[in-house]
């Protein structure tokens, strides 16, 4: 998989991630994204409030620049109840924190889902809303970052299943199971949507980077 960030920081650690053929993932700070958009997206973001529109603009820049490492020419990005449609031929995957834009974009993957959290967002008073309790007592052997790293990745695996199965899933319908030497991470589903049951076939990684956890799933 190729990966682009040029933010100081992100690139002197350089997180390594698995082989994966014509897939790209790019990481950004927002504010160096600002104004970066395509003719077709400009005309979608005149009428978002300030704040949309730096996550809209900043999320695209990286689609395209994904697009770009896999030798694709850029093309727009444009949404529909504020999911991104992508060009024919391509899956992607767009997230945002405070200060950072994430974009994956593949053109071997059936679907693919990204994210970017803070790590300190996901307090101990939100666990019992966001996990269920096999996921509770497995964090009671893992270190404590593990409960941020597991809601990343639910939210990497929902942006994936959504083109497939086109239904909401909620936080208490899937499980993570969190490899943690491998920084590998599968999702077991536990809802009665049979399209869903796709994400058990998926596969996710992690990485931790200057307080944030970034997440790719891959079906």
């Amino acid at each position: 998989m190729h990966w682009h960030c040029d933010m100081q920081l992100a690139t002197a650690l350089q997180p390594s991630w698995p082989l994966l053929p014509e897939t790209a993932m790019v990481l950004q700070s927002k504010e160096s994204a600002k104004g970066r958009l395509l003719q077709a997206e400009i005309a979608m973001s005149i009428t978002m409030r300030a704040k949309r529109q730096l996550d809209y603009t900043s999320g695209r820049h990286c689609a395209h620049i994904a697009q770009e490492l896999l030798g694709l020419p850029p093309n727009p990005i444009l949404q529909a109840d504020r999911a991104p449609l992508w060009p024919t031929g391509q899956c992607g995957s767009i997230s945002h924190s405070k200060d950072w834009a994430l974009a994956a974009v593949s053109t071997h993957l059936r679907s693919v889902g990204v994210d970017v959290e803070q790590v300190q967002r996901v307090t101990p008073r939100l666990h019992s809303s966001l996990f269920r309790l096999e996921e509770l007592d497995a964090f009671t052997t893992l270190p404590a970052t593990a409960p941020a790293i597991a809601f990343s990745a639910k939210e990497a695996g929902y942006k994936a299943i959504f083109p497939i199965g086109a239904a909401f899933i909620g936080f208490q319908e899937a499980s993570i199971q969190l490899d943690w030497q491998r920084q590998e991470f599968r999702i077991r589903y536990h809802g009665a949507h049979a399209p869903n049951m796709a994400l058990e076939s998926g596969l996710g990684h992690w990485r931790l980077l200057d307080q944030h956890v970034i997440t790719f799933f891959a079906i």
